[in-house]
């Protein structure tokens, strides 16, 4: 179970707390895209997600973007940032993950990715030996691939709850 376990849970993305990533190293924030900083249908940021991103950058944290949705999709969202973007991740594999180390030069342990999903984004960034964040989903909508994920994701919450790992909505981090 520890696969699916973020090492930091925040209600969302606006709760990170910045200098404990960079007191951890960071210096990689990798971001994935649909139901973390937009809902799935949402081709563009909105100011929150601007300010974020310029917050990040400010920070001398180098932002990118994966996605497993269409390349279309991904770079329509990242272009205005100017920041590398990875689309069709096939996350949980490591192989975009692996990608994305070779070209941008980061060691694992400096890179920390953020992500609404156990199943696909903590599960494969932790495979990769990353510093993960779990978010609370930004819209309740999802694509019907997400709809499914999402069952199997109650369910290992509730395993990790047993455990005494991870209980939903008990945020490391709330909005303030």
């Amino acid at each position: 179970m520890k696969l699916f376990t973020p090492d930091y849970y925040v209600e969302s993305y606006r709760a990170i707390d910045i200098e404990k990533l960079k007191k951890r190293g960071i210096c990689l924030l990798v971001c994935d895209i649909d139901n973390t900083l937009v809902a799935h249908d949402c081709a563009y940021a909105d100011e929150d997600v601007r300010a974020f991103v310029e917050r990040i950058k400010q920070s001398g944290i180098k932002i990118a973007f994966v996605s497993n949705n269409v390349k279309e999709r991904v770079e329509t969202f990242a272009k205005e940032f100017d920041a590398p973007c990875y689309p069709f991740a096939k996350k949980p594999l490591k192989i975009t993950y692996r990608k994305m180390v070779k070209e941008l030069g980061y060691a694992p342990h400096q890179i920390a990715v953020v992500g609404d999903q156990l199943l696909t984004d903590m599960l494969g960034a932790n495979r990769m030996g990353f510093y993960t964040i779990l978010t609370t989903p930004v819209a309740k909508r999802d694509l019907t691939c997400t709809k499914v994920n999402r069952i199997f994701e109650n369910m290992v919450f509730q395993l990790l709850e047993k455990q005494g790992k991870l209980k939903r909505g008990e945020y490391d981090d709330k909005v303030l």
